[in-house]
């Protein structure tokens, strides 16, 4: 067991890894709930869409390459 801190608020923590970024539960959750806003206003600076990943300038499709073949 490895004993951390997290980068974003600075809460130790225990993890099974040495992570090189280490990030703690809460803080990832957070993450992962923002990514998961979208910000229907904007458009996405690639295929034009409306409904960007919040923070972010692309659409879901665009921003993982889905339906993208190559």
């Amino acid at each position: 067991m490895y004993s951390l801190r997290c980068n974003q608020c600075g809460e130790g923590f225990l993890s099974s890894y040495n992570l090189e970024a280490p990030i703690c539960g809460r803080c990832l959750q957070k993450a992962k709930s923002l990514d998961s806003t979208v910000e229907h206003e904007k458009h996405c600076v690639s295929c034009g869409n409306t409904g960007v990943i919040y923070g972010k300038d692309y659409c879901y499709s665009c921003y993982f390459n889905f339906g993208k073949k190559k």
